[in-house]
């Protein structure tokens, strides 16, 4: 019997998971094509601008291209389409915005960190989180590579947290206390469920 509960349990989660995950992702077949218009319109050439937004579920790739040229000038045209490459929102555009005003990474470096990690995956996360580095930097004494190892993938200042947290444990080493609290998530890949299923 017992079980028999706790298979019910797992298939009412696995349930509401999937509304979850098909509520995050859904794919608007002309989405390529208004993705297409908006970086061409912006000067993009016809054939990058198909690399950007080919098979793209949203015109996300689009808006963070625009957002980025209009904000961020000292961008080269490569920069941009690696910051907003596989975008499914313009939180790439925002993490960049924030670790730009920082000023202590370079612009690749930033792009690098802000940058989709997962093609064509749904948020959470998409590209790591700007107030996790922040909260590193100004919360603890890690050198900037470290907090940056720290808080890639991050959704939050969460992995800080922890950091701070797991100090009190003499222990771990930094490195291991960094690898402890570092969040880990894997890709999460849009498959199109057919209507009837």
């Amino acid at each position: 019997m017992r079980s028999l509960d706790l298979m019910c349990g797992i298939l009412l989660v696995a349930c509401a998971c999937r509304r979850t995950a098909d509520a995050q992702v859904t794919r608007d077949s002309v989405a390529p094509v208004r993705c297409f218009q908006l970086v061409t319109a912006a000067g993009l050439a016809s054939e990058t601008a198909v690399d950007l937004c080919g098979g793209m579920p949203s015109d996300a790739p689009g808006r963070c291209y625009v957002q980025s040229i209009d904000r961020f000038h000292q961008l080269s045209t490569q920069q941009v389409q690696q910051l907003c490459t596989a975008a499914t929102s313009l939180q790439p555009v925002e993490c960049y915005a924030r670790l730009d005003a920082r000023g202590d990474l370079t612009e690749d470096q930033a792009i690098q960190y802000c940058a989709t990690r997962c093609p064509i995956g749904p948020p959470p996360p998409e590209a790591s989180s700007a107030a996790c580095l922040d909260a590193a930097a100004s919360l603890s004494n890690l050198a900037l590579q470290t907090a940056a190892e720290l808080c890639l993938g991050s959704t939050s200042e969460g992995p800080v947290r922890c950091f701070l947290a797991g100090e009190d444990l003499h222990s771990l080493s930094e490195s291991s206390l960094v690898q402890l609290c570092a969040e880990t998530s894997g890709c999460q890949y849009y498959n199109a469920i057919p209507a009837s299923y």
